[in-house]
């Protein structure tokens, strides 16, 4: 996934799960692990990301969710509390510019439970 790529260049830890039973065993054998960012248009799974997002925030609330998909864009209700969107496509560095904001925000206290305090940064990565 070139995504993952983008990030694991940027010096990010990635780790990849093409399924939702992936993604949970992951989040469960890394505790550690501070951002998630899940696609919303899960392909060949009867879940949508947006399912994962709000299991994984209701189970792991200190990692922060930013969504992604060339499809839809959600209303920020009905994504996980304090989840960001990230329109696809996108460029690798607005989408580490993303990750690394959650991080920071989250790691700052700055990351409201309705997502605020880092919207302008994700803006901002974006509009580079």
């Amino acid at each position: 996934m070139a995504a993952a790529s983008a990030r694991g260049d940027a010096g990010m830890r990635v780790l990849e799960a093409a399924t939702v039973e992936a993604a949970t065993s992951a989040l469960d054998a890394h505790p550690d692990l501070r951002v998630m960012v899940a696609d919303i248009d899960l392909v060949g799974e009867p879940l949508t990301g947006l399912t994962l997002a709000k299991a994984a925030a209701a189970r792991w609330p200190d990692v922060s969710m930013l969504m992604v998909s060339g499809i839809i864009e959600p209303e920020q209700e009905a994504m996980p509390q304090g989840a960001r969107f990230l329109r696809k496509p996108f460029e690798a560095e607005t989408l580490v510019g993303a990750v690394r904001a959650l991080a920071a925000a989250r790691a700052s206290g700055r990351l409201e439970p309705d997502g605020s305090g880092v919207t302008e940064q994700i803006a901002s990565a974006d509009s580079r």
